[in-house]
Order: C-alpha cells, then structure tokens, then sequence
C-alpha cells in the first residue's frame, strides 16, 4: 500500500489563507531610539522620509524621526565611545 503524496513546505505556505495577516501580525516593531515613536516601513522610503537608520562604527542600524536625528545621533555616538548598549527611550504609540 502507497502512502498519500504530501505537500512539500512550499506548497503548504501557498496553500494556507490566513499566512499573510500573519505574517504581517508578526511584523518587526519599529520606533525611534531617541524619542520611541512608533515608525512604520513605508515612512523610510517616502519623500520626504520623516524617518531614518543611523549607522554606529560597529556597523548596526538604529531606527530615528528626521525630527530627532541630532539626539539619535548623540545616542550612538555615546554607544561608540562607552562600548555599551544604546540608550534607547520608552517605546510608545
């Protein structure tokens, strides 16, 4: 007796409806270091970005307003100079 063919990985993604309300559910959570607003994806990427990534020596990206880039950016040049963590604000909506 022959077993049922199964579906591979892939077919089963394709094939499950609520994946992508998922997905989108489980969405990294962005918000600025310096004051914790919560910043979406597209604010990045439209002109004019009212968000940005600021970039520290060890080369990791940290999410700010365009409002508070001057502070974001005192932020991680304090975390280039100590070697610690980067002070980050109280995330909120």
């Amino acid at each position: 007796m022959q077993r049922k063919k199964r579906l591979t990985k892939r077919e089963r993604k394709k094939a499950d409806p609520q994946r992508d309300e998922r997905l989108r559910q489980n969405a990294p959570h962005i918000h600025c270091i310096s004051c914790g607003r919560h910043l979406d994806p597209p604010e990045f990427t439209a002109a004019p970005p009212t968000a940005t990534y600021i970039v520290c020596q060890h080369k990791s990206r940290f999410p700010a307003c365009v409002a508070c880039e001057m502070a974001a950016r005192q932020l991680v040049e304090e975390h280039d100079r100590t070697n610690k963590p980067v002070q980050t604000a109280q995330a909120w909506h």
